[in-house]
């Protein structure tokens, strides 16, 4: 069966798993068929409506449909809350929570109004350095200047030649440079970031200026319930690091939300989150500065084995309902 002929016969069939409620069935199935209590946790950047490729955001729309059922049919319970049931016997078997990185205005503007309609908790990770700042994190003035850049290629890292011709050209190299940049030590990385960014001509990107949170919108947040988490200072990839680096970071983040918000941040997420993007020395580090909890982007369900400071997050990228809630089912029945 060709792709395109897969993808219409599970939307089919998924939709009519919903319509019928067997999509509920198999979610009860999952909860009873657990030895012990999980949850999971979802992850989202972005709500937004501008369609733009190169800052890509999930639709408003597609966003309220997710949350309004996962209210619906799921116990939604912030991420705080899990880790403290879980340590008590106290989980319930249907329990997600929600958390958003980096710190977007979005997430006020756009996404927390759906959340507080159906009274949906979630946890914001702050990047606090650009939290009331001009700046913005390195991974969209990389994007802004591949998207405006006049010219037509690109020297990589890793001493390719990367081609520019068209949108698909310079989201490919987008792509690829985010990629290898990643890996970078921090003196390399800031020297090959600013390198691009030079050979690429960035006219800077007066646009974006309101692309992150201020202190006042965190304030406002927290005033709607929300819960604040720490994301590092300045969001580098924490395992490229020196340990001194890693603590400032860590450390910085924390405080500085202390003394915007009057607030101690109990939970961190580790920018990127993949195995190759922490040690054990950085988990460490988060444990001794005060956080209770800690999410990766590694995926899969949460039980009692699980650390506190490594939890798991990931959740169906589907914008097509009937499937995402199939889906979502099915990882509750799978994943272990």
């Amino acid at each position: 069966m060709s792709e395109p002929r897969r993808e219409i016969v599970f939307r089919s069939v998924a939709g009519g798993l919903l319509r019928a409620g067997l999509t509920g069935g198999l979610r009860v199935m999952a909860g009873r068929s657990r030895l012990r209590p999980a949850f999971s946790i979802f992850t989202y950047h972005r709500v937004n409506d501008w369609g733009d490729a190169f800052q890509p955001a999930m639709p408003t729309a597609v966003f309220e449909r997710q949350i309004r059922y996962v209210a619906a049919h799921y116990t939604v319970l912030t991420v705080e809350d899990l880790v403290d049931r879980m340590a008590s016997g106290r989980v319930p078997r249907d329990a997600v929570a929600i958390t958003f990185d980096d710190g977007y205005r979005d997430n006020l503007t756009h996404a927390a109004p759906i959340l507080a309609r159906y009274r949906v908790p979630a946890t914001m990770f702050l990047a606090t350095g650009f939290m009331g700042s001009k700046e913005v994190p390195w991974y969209h003035r990389l994007a802004d200047a591949l998207q405006r850049t006049t010219r037509a290629s690109v020297s990589s890292p890793s001493g390719e030649e990367l081609p520019l011709g068209d949108t698909a050209a310079r989201l490919a190299a987008l792509r690829r440079l985010q990629g290898q940049l990643k890996t970078l030590a921090e003196d390399r990385f800031q020297t090959s970031l600013a390198g691009l960014l030079e050979g690429l001509g960035e006219p800077g990107s007066p646009a974006q200026r309101d692309l992150m949170l201020s202190w006042e919108d965190v304030l406002a947040l927290r005033g709607l319930g929300f819960r604040i988490g720490a994301h590092t200072v300045s969001h580098p990839i924490l395992s490229r690091l020196t340990l001194d680096r890693a603590r400032e970071e860590i450390l910085g983040s924390r405080r500085a939300i202390e003394a915007a918000v009057g607030y101690s941040p109990r939970a961190f997420a580790y920018p990127n989150g993949g195995a190759a993007d922490y040690t054990s020395d950085v988990v460490d580090l988060v444990r001794a500065a005060g956080f209770t909890c800690a999410v990766t982007t590694k995926f899969g369900m949460n039980t009692d084995n699980t650390s506190p400071w490594e939890l798991r997050r990931g959740q169906p990228w589907e914008e097509d309902l009937p499937r995402f809630a199939l889906k979502l089912a099915w990882y509750g029945l799978t994943l272990r």
